[in-house]
């Protein structure tokens, strides 16, 4: 396959042109081929199933790395969008909800149940004791279950924009559950995410400020459309937080969310 200029990258990957109208996203050393397989697989299954995604084409090796095949969106990313239109941001909050939701409709197939992921994550962490990873669990346990497709890592920069369509990438970390938990997941990133350090104080108050709007305002129109309550979403906040622990995030967020974790789990 010839592959052409490098248009972007983030932690996992890098993502090629492929001609004019696909791309392929190669993915780093260290990824390892189960978990690339996937997300091909589930991408590849939503993108059949008239989900709001990229059309996935197909696996393969190029360089030495594995990557996956997709139709080139010629847009944007929401992130970049309204970082362009911080004045319409009630309305990007209101996309970003009604996209969200849309998305979460009852899916089959062989998808990772997100109580199960999130109890693998919560006894895999090694920021908790063997007590509270218990008690966690058990609390899991009890949360409703579901059948609804689940991305595990909405935020903005994880949507794309051409025209008037939106489409959500990066479908590594999909499951199958109850939806509140995949809420209860983009309410704790955009809620206790810290920003780079090369960034200003100027730049970091602001984006603090438009942040706060955004998730607020995602929130209420989110439980307006869909019918369900904060109470609902909160629920699923503990085991969501206390999972992120895992992830490639700062020292700084991770004692946020260790703070979060001990004042909850004191009420279980």
């Amino acid at each position: 396959m010839q592959i052409g200029k490098l248009i972007g990258q983030g932690r996992t990957a890098e993502i090629y042109e492929v001609g004019n109208d696909k791309i392929i996203k190669l993915f780093k050393s260290g990824i390892s081929k189960q978990a690339i397989e996937y997300e091909y697989n589930i991408s590849k299954e939503i993108s059949d199933s008239g989900f709001p995604v990229v059309k996935t084409y197909e696996l393969v090796e190029q360089d030495n790395k594995i990557g996956v095949v997709y139709d080139k969106v010629n847009g944007r990313t929401m992130m970049e969008k309204m970082a362009t239109e911080p004045f319409k941001i009630y309305q990007h909050a209101k996309n970003f909800a009604e996209l969200h939701h849309s998305m979460h409709k009852g899916i089959e197939g062989n998808i990772s149940s997100i109580k199960d992921r999130l109890i693998d994550c919560i006894n895999a962490t090694d920021l908790l004791d063997s007590s509270c990873k218990e008690r966690l669990t058990t609390y899991t346990k009890k949360l409703p279950d579901g059948n609804n497709l689940c991305h595990g890592d909405f935020h903005p920069d994880n949507i794309l924009n051409e025209g008037e369509k939106y489409y959500i990438i990066d479908w590594m970390t999909a499951t199958k559950g109850d939806s509140l938990a995949d809420v209860a997941r983009t309410i704790i990133m955009l809620k206790y995410g810290v920003l780079p350090d090369n960034m200003s104080r100027g730049q970091k108050i602001t984006i603090n400020i438009f942040r706060k709007v955004l998730l607020k305002q995602y929130i209420k129109h989110y439980m307006k459309i869909s019918g369900i309550s904060m109470q609902a979403i909160e629920k699923w906040q503990l085991p969501v937080a206390a999972a992120r622990l895992i992830e490639w995030v700062p020292e700084h967020e991770k004692k946020k969310l260790l703070e979060f974790i001990q004042d909850e789990i004191e009420k279980l």
